[in-house]
């Protein structure tokens, strides 16, 4: 592991809970592409098996992996919205990546961290990666359908739904959101499946190219999903995606950047 300097000052946006940082988990030889990889947790925390565990697997396809400690609120009501601290957080992390001299960057978010991914991929700025992974992301934050506390979180108790329906990644897909590999379970009751689906069916739409699945089983939160269940297929269709679009191991050795 290697830490890899985030902001060169203070960062700019709500100062809350832990200092944002970057950690780099590099793969032996040269990589064509990078990861940057977006833990969940409500907006609130950041599970580590989201992070460092992905990102160990990660490296074993031989990717760089760069695992994100975004600003959260911590577990109380917090008295400031959040955003767009997280925002400016993941976007100054692809930033950095590709001023390391990576040629292909995607980001890879689960629930909350997916969240925050599609927000960046359907942002209008120039920093968008260059593929996108999603695990039981949270999409929609708009109206019934809402996952209330992350809504909270990021924009405060009195947030109109204009605001949510800006943060709503569904909402907000072009023809310039990159490709994109989703997964979810339809029995996750923690974010519902509807979430992915809601995002597929807009990039259908847009004309981006998707890979979207499903599995019947598996609670919310799973992870590498080592489970046994059928959701543990995903690491390895998403290998598969990845190395089409590019990520892995470069055919030739030359010297690398730390």
């Amino acid at each position: 592991m290697i830490d890899i300097p985030l902001w060169p000052a203070t960062p700019p946006g709500p100062a809350t809970g832990e200092p944002p940082s970057l950690t780099l988990y590099a793969a032996n030889g040269l990589a064509t592409g990078a990861v940057v990889v977006c833990p969940g947790g409500g907006y609130a925390g950041l599970a580590g098996y989201e992070g460092a565990d992905v990102a160990r697997w990660l490296v074993t396809l031989g990717i760089d992996a760069y695992v994100l400690q975004y600003r959260v609120a911590g577990a109380g009501p917090g008295s400031e919205p959040l955003h767009p601290a997280p925002l400016y957080d993941l976007r100054q992390a692809v930033r950095v990546v590709r001023e390391r001299g990576t040629s292909r960057v995607a980001v890879m978010g689960f629930s909350a961290g997916g969240h925050l991914a599609a927000t960046l991929a359907t942002s209008k700025d120039g920093e968008r990666p260059d593929a996108l992974v999603l695990g039981y992301p949270v999409i929609d934050l708009t109206g019934s359908r809402a996952r209330s506390g992350s809504r909270r979180r990021l924009l405060g108790a009195d947030s109109t739904e204009e605001q949510a329906r800006a943060l709503s990644a569904h909402l907000n897909v072009t023809a310039e959101t990159p490709p994109t590999f989703l997964w979810h379970t339809a029995a996750d009751e923690g974010v519902p499946a509807e979430n992915s689906l809601l995002l597929a069916a807009a990039l259908a739409r847009a004309g981006t190219p998707y890979e979207l699945h499903v599995f019947p089983e598996g609670e919310h939160g799973l992870g590498l999903a080592q489970s046994g269940l059928a959701a543990s297929a995903w690491p390895g269709l998403c290998a598969t995606w990845l190395a089409a679009h590019h990520f892995g191991p470069a055919p030739m050795s030359l010297p690398r950047k730390f």
